[in-house]
């Protein structure tokens, strides 16, 4: 009886300084961002999710001029692959690679790109950034998951987590339309 009440003390006592431990870490809400980079960690939503960033953050690292003549299209097999206007452009791109190259590694070190690759084509229209005002807590139905959102999730260990992020991939994909294609005339 002595030693069932000293080891039930003693799985408390360890309980509690676990519990201790990861009240410590988890003390803030971590952002979304945060969340979805940890759970994405080395699949294809990762790498959807960097060039996401790039491609918005792409007029703070390469300048204002630049990026009006250039896009970030994709990232394939740690390439950027890069779109430029016009062939002077382009010229102009295959001096700055190195440079371009630095600045993308300054924000997003763990994509390892090793190259840029270019081409000549049609960049999409360009939206300003806008505002939206806080909306209310709404009952919204509840969202079925896209398969494309399903299959980015499937390697997650807890149902409940992979149904709450394939419903907001889902929700966030059908919020934003893509950029029209322009076709050359």
């Amino acid at each position: 009886m002595i030693r069932e009440i000293v080891s039930h003390e003693k799985f408390i006592a360890e309980s509690t300084a676990s519990f201790r431990y990861n009240v410590g870490i988890m003390s803030a809400f971590a952002s979304i961002q945060a969340v979805l980079q940890d759970v994405s960690k080395g699949s294809a939503l990762a790498l959807k999710l960097s060039e996401f960033r790039l491609q918005q953050e792409w007029e703070g690292l390469v300048g204002q001029t630049i990026a009006k003549h250039s896009y970030p299209e994709s990232i394939r097999y740690q390439k950027l692959h890069l779109v430029a206007d016009n062939s002077i452009w382009l010229q102009q791109l295959v001096f700055l690679k190195a440079t371009i190259l630095e600045a993308i590694h300054s924000v997003l070190p763990d994509l390892g790109l090793t190259d840029v690759i270019l081409r000549i084509g049609s960049l999409p229209e360009r939206r300003s950034p806008t505002v939206r005002a806080p909306t209310s807590v709404s009952a919204d139905p509840p969202i079925l998951p896209s398969p494309f959102a399903t299959a980015l999730t499937k390697s997650l260990t807890n149902p409940a987590l992979q149904v709450l992020l394939a419903q907001t991939i889902t929700k966030a994909l059908s919020q934003q339309s893509p950029p029209p294609i322009l076709e050359k005339t």
